[in-house]
């Protein structure tokens, strides 16, 4: 199966092979793992074609939670929202064969939405509360993680409630966390000297790859443009300075 596309957007710069052992094939990177072999829509395969829309849209959202060695996280970003343009859908349950394939490729995703005591896993020198940079970048009268929480001042989010949420409740939800996240990792430790939009894609793209998993980084993927780009954060954070507070 060939997955090599030219699309009017890119063309593209290397050969994509996945066949199962045995099929003769010598050119291109090729690939394969047995679990394929549980989505049954094959024909695609046997014919040895492009692979489809759909499912090459798929795979690279799939795969688009970990940061690669060969630094493709940018150019497959590029492809999904192009894709998602031109009319690709996500199939759910390919997307559930390939995943566990890339956490045996890749490593698992340990890490989740986390308390303001161990939010990250390297040292961060913080000059604010982490909850109370949350207090400033909030949308409303209080950031929006706080209706999500299973329980009042416990770190537990209740899936179940985000999922329940409109559209544009959940992009706002995740879109404090990536202002916070840019806050408390780049601007305030640069004493808010630099570009507020470098400092957003940055958070954006660590969100994705390091501080989300499952249901909400694949929601974010295939939702990038509602993301991409950074409101007026940094002021909004400015004009609510008395809700941080000190460290």
């Amino acid at each position: 199966m060939n997955t090599q596309l030219q699309f009017e957007f890119r063309t593209p710069s290397d050969l994509d092979v996945i066949v199962p052992p045995g099929w003769g094939h010598t050119q291109g990177d090729i690939f394969w793992d047995s679990r394929l072999l549980e989505y049954q829509e094959q024909d695609w395969w046997l014919q040895s074609v492009c692979m489809p829309l759909d499912e090459l849209y798929t795979m690279k959202v799939s795969h688009q939670y970990w940061e690669l060695p060969n630094g493709s996280w940018k150019k497959h970003m590029y492809d999904i929202v192009e894709m998602k343009r031109a009319g690709a859908q996500m199939i759910q349950r390919f997307h559930d064969i390939l995943y566990p394939i890339w956490e045996d490729l890749h490593g698992s995703k340990k890490m989740m939405f986390k308390g303001k005591d161990d939010f990250f896993e390297d040292a961060v020198v913080r000059k604010y509360d982490h909850d109370s940079i949350h207090d400033s970048v909030a949308y409303g009268d209080y950031p929006m993680y706080i209706q999500t929480l299973k329980r009042p001042g416990h770190t537990a989010v209740d899936m179940d409630y985000i999922k329940g949420m409109t559209h544009e409740e959940q992009v706002l939800l995740y879109r404090e966390e990536v202002a916070a996240t840019a806050l408390e990792r780049i601007v305030i430790p640069r004493n808010y000297i630099g570009s507020p939009g470098a400092a957003w894609t940055w958070a954006l793209r660590r969100t994705i790859t390091s501080l989300t998993r499952g249901w909400s980084a694949q929601f974010i993927v295939e939702n990038y443009e509602d993301f991409a780009r950074p409101d007026d954060y940094v002021g909004r954070h400015l004009a609510n300075k008395e809700r941080l507070i000190l460290l």
